[in-house]
């Protein structure tokens, strides 16, 4: 855990070194700012964060992969990869590392919108229990996101390349809810496709944040973004073993 702990820390840092971490926080404190301004800020409006969270997750699509878009392509890019590889440090160490480091990251950012809880408790009297659960799932979401886009920083060594399939991937995962109920039941007039509903309707994001968003706290959905976090940490760690023997 020490080599873990020591990745992660690096990773933070050259992060707040670069005008990448700024620029993501910008960004994140401008999408917010907006979002609270218009649904939850307005008089007559109820004191919770229900709104914010629930179309946050359509401006992290775009903001979370600026974050993870250099974790593993710049280290193959400046060949620093390799010099890893000769260190006492695993793949599993460099994934675990990395992975906690971008979400460190991310709890800055979380922690960034508390302002915003702050004014509803000056202003209103928000639940607490129902904020509680909304910024888990937040949490939650974010875990799910940076997987995402750390294992498509593996995949590749230009980081706008990675920028872009991590963002086209949970843009999927944003609309496809909404997508579902587009597809028809048949393709061609006999191909029986009516399974991709359900299916696409459980890889959208916006059912599971939605209950988080109203004070729900329900194990499918913990089971949801804690499942597509392993498995695309998983992948990135088959990416790795498999870019060793190269």
């Amino acid at each position: 855990m020490g080599r873990v702990y020591v990745i992660a820390r690096r990773e933070v840092g050259a992060l707040f070194y670069s005008p990448i971490a700024y620029f993501v926080l910008f960004l994140f404190l401008l999408v917010t700012g907006f979002l609270f301004g218009n649904l939850v800020f307005v008089p007559g409006q109820l004191s919770e964060v229900r709104q914010l969270v629930e179309y946050l997750r359509f401006g992290l699509f775009f903001i979370v992969p600026g974050s993870t878009m250099s974790l593993l392509a710049d280290e193959y890019r400046s060949g620093r990869i390799e010099m890893l590889r000769t260190s006492p440090i695993t793949e599993l160490d460099l994934v675990l590392g990395k992975y906690l480091g971008a979400m460190l990251f991310y709890l800055v950012l979380l922690a960034s919108s508390l302002i915003y809880v702050a004014l509803l408790v000056f202003y209103g009297q928000p639940d607490w229990g129902q904020t509680f659960s909304a910024y888990l799932g937040l949490l939650l979401m974010g875990m799910m996101f940076v997987s995402v886009g750390l294992f498509f920083s593996t995949c590749t060594q230009n980081q706008i390349v990675a920028y872009l399939a991590t963002m086209l991937v949970l843009g999927f995962m944003n609309f496809s809810s909404g997508l579902a109920t587009l597809v028809p039941a048949r393709l061609f007039g006999w191909l029986n496709i009516s399974f991709l509903r359900p299916t696409m309707a459980y890889v959208g994001v916006g059912n599971h944040i939605g209950d988080f968003a109203k004070g729900v706290v329900d194990t499918a959905h913990l089971g949801y973004f804690l499942g597509f976090s392993l498995l695309f940490l998983f992948f990135t760690y088959l990416i790795l073993e498999s870019r060793k023997w190269r």
